[in-house]
């Protein structure tokens, strides 16, 4: 999973780059071109994400509590920052939620920049949707997890009560084997009398 999303995002990143209007400026006194690709908030977010790869963890929650008590709507920069940050491999859910949320609100004050952002957060949306599933799957299993404890422990309780059981029904067994033992020695006796 987590290496599909990285090259999915690298062909995001190679496509804006590619795609996203560069100019071709030439220089008059040599023959290079040179490309300038204005910075599109797309890549911002992808070069912030490349960029912050490499925080520690410490190091991540400090940025991550910086860029989340920022206003709400604030700048452009510190939404890209707050949605990049909750992409990052040690965002928690509740993170990677909020920067989802963040860049849906973006995209809606600003439907200019849609189309170049609607990628990521599609991208993001396929990502939630398959956390989201992964939760749901380790409830289903701790729910078939505690329904096999009470099953076991119902199991335990009865083989408790049969081995319980079982050493009454020995006891009892023994008795009568006694019991017809003392019988045939009293029969033994009386026809010793007898004689």
């Amino acid at each position: 999973m987590k290496v599909m999303v990285w090259l999915v995002m690298a062909l995001a990143t190679l496509a804006v780059l590619g795609l996203g209007g560069c100019a071709n400026k030439g220089d008059s006194g040599r023959n290079q071109a040179k490309v300038a690709c204005p910075p599109t908030d797309s890549g911002r977010i992808l070069t912030c994400l490349s960029e912050r790869q490499q925080l520690t963890r410490q190091q991540f929650k400090e940025a991550y509590k910086v860029a989340s008590t920022r206003p709400a709507g604030g700048d452009a920069e510190a939404t890209l920052e707050l949605v990049c940050l909750s992409l990052h491999r040690y965002a928690g859910y509740r993170q990677f939620k909020s920067g989802v949320e963040s860049l849906a609100r973006y995209l809606k004050t600003r439907p200019e920049d849609g189309p170049r952002l609607q990628g990521i957060h599609d991208l993001m949306l396929r990502i939630e949707r398959e956390k989201t599933s992964k939760k749901v799957a380790g409830a289903r299993i701790l729910d078939e997890k505690e329904e096999l404890e009470v099953g076991n422990r119902e199991l335990q309780e009865r083989n408790e009560v049969l081995e319980k059981g079982s050493a009454a029904d020995q006891a009892r067994i023994r008795e009568l084997q006694q019991q017809i033992e003392e019988l045939k020695n009293i029969e033994t006796i009386i026809k010793t009398r007898e004689r």
